[in-house]
């Protein structure tokens, strides 16, 4: 499938990765090597922030890969990349979440209270981000919501990804990322108190 432009094609990273699709698409096996290796972190990122195992968000990175180079004659380049890429990985977070055994309760009682001691009990869990000990204590917390809730707060929250981007990657409704991630932060919220008022 030949590039087609678009209002971002200027873009010099946008035109080199059109030229590694085509390339990949032609059957070159060695052009995709420098995109999994430019994309492969962000993936790995969004699996284990979902997922919360480092062998379980490896698999699912190596399975969206090969699902990328079996379907990149598919793939609509009116759609960044990246989106589609998301919504290859979180579908089969969302496929891992689902066939996942009930765990035993979150280990809430195991968190430091002291990671929290300098928060405010009312403010929003997505502004704690910026200390990397809080943001760890937040993701282990994401474990026991919904998984639906759970990749929209991931995406939106730790991630950083607009509403629209997550609405694309998700296949919902921009309404829907919007009230899932409330119920997930107020989920949130209701977890960090006790250990910030402790």
């Amino acid at each position: 499938m030949p590039f087609v432009l678009t209002e971002q094609s200027t873009d010099p990273s946008i035109q080199k990765l059109a030229e590694i699709l085509d390339r990949c698409i032609s059957g070159d096996l060695l052009a995709f090597r420098p995109l999994v290796e430019e994309y492969q972190g962000y993936a790995f990122s969004v699996a284990f922030r979902v997922l919360c195992d480092e062998e379980e968000a490896r698999d699912v990175v190596q399975e969206s890969f090969i699902r990328i180079w079996s379907n990149l004659r598919r793939y609509n380049r009116e759609v960044k990349f990246t989106t589609w890429m998301y919504s290859i990985v979180t579908h089969l977070c969302y496929d891992k979440l689902r066939s996942r055994k009930k765990r035993g309760a979150t280990a809430i009682d195991a968190v430091d209270p002291s990671l929290l001691a300098s928060v405010a009990v009312e403010d929003n869990p997505e502004r704690l981000f910026n200390n990397k000990e809080l943001a760890g204590v937040i993701t282990m917390l994401t474990e026991k919501l919904p998984p639906k809730q759970k990749m929209v707060f991931v995406l939106r929250d730790l991630q950083g990804l607009s509403v629209r981007e997550v609405s694309d990657i998700l296949g919902v409704s921009e309404g829907s990322v919007k009230t899932n991630l409330v119920y997930a932060r107020r989920y949130l919220r209701e977890q960090l108190k006790p250990i910030i008022s402790d």
